[in-house]
């Protein structure tokens, strides 16, 4: 009943404000179309829930659309299909990263650095990281030993 008094609402409110409804997302978030007026230009907007602006709870999909990058607001469609690809791409950047460390690993072996059956069995790459500078780290340096009035070069 509610939906069909809104429903019945809108072209009033549309008439008196230039407002249209677009669309919204799973956050509650409103996103709204101004029609522009003789001297005023397309106006895009977002009704936030409880009026905080919050841009972590913004699909990016919306986000093109209020920064007039995409022509048309998302679908449900294309918001799906949009999120179904970050999910793939998400996996593959895993699979990636995965495989980087695992190379790191085996040219660090090959290179002669040792290191403990935890270290070498773990596909972390903060860990790789972590044991390269703990290896630096240990390398000793000669900086302390250095002189500069005790060296003059060959002539």
């Amino acid at each position: 009943m509610f939906k069909r008094i809104t429903g019945l609402l809108r072209p009033i409110q549309k008439h008196f404000t230039g407002k249209t409804l677009v669309g919204s997302d799973k956050f509650g978030n409103k996103y709204v179309f101004f029609e522009p007026h003789e001297d005023s230009k397309q106006r895009r907007m977002i009704e936030c829930v409880g009026g905080v602006y919050d841009k972590d709870k913004i699909h990016k999909l919306w986000s093109m659309w209020l920064n007039h990058t995409r022509d048309d607001p998302p679908t449900e469609e294309d918001l799906e299909d949009y999120d179904r690809q970050m999910e793939m791409l998400a996996v593959r950047v895993k699979k990636v990263e995965e495989e980087d460390a695992r190379k790191r690993l085996e040219e660090r072996m090959e290179r002669g650095f040792q290191e403990d059956s935890s270290k070498a069995s773990s596909v972390n790459v903060s860990g790789m990281f972590e044991a390269m500078n703990t290896d630096q780290d240990q390398q000793k340096s000669s900086g302390g030993k250095f002189k500069p009035d005790g060296w003059t070069p060959d002539k």
